[in-house]
């Protein structure tokens, strides 16, 4: 969508993009796209750090000029339905994070019971649930091109972290949250090893610092 991807660069200048995120949301709640329009209004409060503005803006432009469904995406949106969110640094985050594979997203939930879970969804699974999720979450492009791996088994893997015990803020061990999950899923899918990963990440989503 061309509208989208020019609001994700308008939103990286501060006040403009605030208010113009107001009024789209606004007419995308009367268009009843409730996903996008949360997204219009989701507010990081670290963007407030005039220090982040050039690497959200390099963020906003790489997003406008990269195929979604095409590479490794992180995605960051407010925790639950909340519209606020405080982005720090992976681990100690106030952000829900996800993965998007090739146009596959990968994210680690709790349910009700307090469980880990793992929904993957595509245009051919959970369709309606990827759509969603395209919209609502933010995305950070860290890497356009992968070696080749096995979906199943990425799949697989992607499932087995419902075994783990969760836990909410820097997770060691055998301990699992949404970030750490998604470390590990971009480490496996670009064939590289967890460090670099982690260097990767910091190196091209923003923080709370810049």
């Amino acid at each position: 969508m061309s509208e989208r991807k020019a609001f994700n660069i308008i939103k990286t200048v501060p006040v403009l993009g605030q208010a113009y995120g107001a009024m789209r949301g606004l007419v995308y709640a009367a268009q009843g796209d409730i996903p996008e329009a949360r997204h219009s209004v989701s507010l990081d409060l670290a963007d407030l750090n005039p220090l982040r503005m050039p690497r959200n803006l390099a963020n906003g432009i790489i997003s406008a000029t990269n195929d979604l469904e095409q590479g490794a995406w992180i995605g960051k949106r407010p925790i639950g339905r909340a519209f606020i969110g405080l982005n720090i640094l992976p681990g100690v985050d106030g952000l829900h994070w996800s993965i998007q594979i090739n146009g596959v997203i990968y994210q680690l939930v709790l349910d009700k019971n307090n469980q880990v879970k793992v929904l993957i969804s595509s245009k051919n699974e959970r369709a309606e649930w990827y759509e969603r999720d395209c919209k609502e979450y933010s995305w950070y492009l860290m890497q356009k091109e992968l070696s080749y791996f096995d979906s199943e088994e990425l799949r697989n893997y992607a499932k087995s972290f419902e075994a783990q015990e969760y836990q909410r803020f820097i997770a060691t061990g055998d301990k699992i949250n949404c970030q750490s999950f998604v470390t590990r899923i971009f480490a496996t899918a670009a064939n590289i090893s967890i460090d670099k990963a982690r260097s990767i990440i910091i190196l091209y989503v923003p923080n709370i610092l810049f």
